[in-house]
């Protein structure tokens, strides 16, 4: 069995996230161009080896261990930016996408993720959108007539007649007067 692994770059390191519960005790070994990784949790054994696309300083990479997952920050050897992880190309179906720690070679090292900790009531609507029409005390959408005074315009309410949708004559359903906040 394979535990999880994810991973991500930027041009001086790799991130290598295992997820596996009671990571604290795995077993670890790193070289320049390769990592073998071993646990066992709940009876049942996990490992994997990955040959590395190129060599990283072995000596000095960070480890941080918790119940949940192992993540391992790699020096790269060389800083460039690598293709893939491993040294053959081809699907490894327990290895994917730290989108996390991602970033791509074009992202400028001070920008900061879209959306980070960004508030989305903020960031405002369309162009030209008014408010949610039909919502108590939030009044109609901006740029739509006043009924009224489209009943108006219609020769009063008498252009209305015939239609008998509850609240066209100004009451709801229940025969009250609708309350018309400003």
């Amino acid at each position: 069995r394979h535990p999880t692994v994810l991973w991500a770059q930027r041009k001086e390191i790799i991130y290598l996230t295992i997820e596996l519960h009671d990571a604290e005790n795995a077993e670890l070994s790193l070289t320049a161009t390769s990592i073998d990784y071993a646990n066992t949790t709940d009876d049942n054994k996990y490992a994997f080896h990955l040959d590395f696309f190129k060599p990283i300083k072995h000596d000095s990479y960070k480890k941080s261990a918790t119940g949940r997952k192992t993540l391992l920050i790699l020096d790269k050897q060389d800083p460039e930016w690598w293709p893939r992880l491993t040294e053959k190309s081809g699907k490894l179906n327990f290895l994917k996408t730290d989108f996390d720690h991602w970033k791509d070679e074009d992202d400028s090292d001070d920008e900061k993720p879209a959306f980070d900790g960004q508030d989305f009531m903020q960031m405002g609507g369309m162009p030209g959108m008014g408010g949610m029409g039909g919502m108590p005390g939030m009044g109609g959408m901006g740029g739509m007539p006043d009924m009224s005074a489209l009943a108006s315009m219609m020769g009063g309410a008498d252009g209305m007649k015939g239609f008998d949708a509850p609240g066209a004559d100004g009451s709801d359903s229940d025969g009250d007067e609708q309350e018309e906040s400003k």
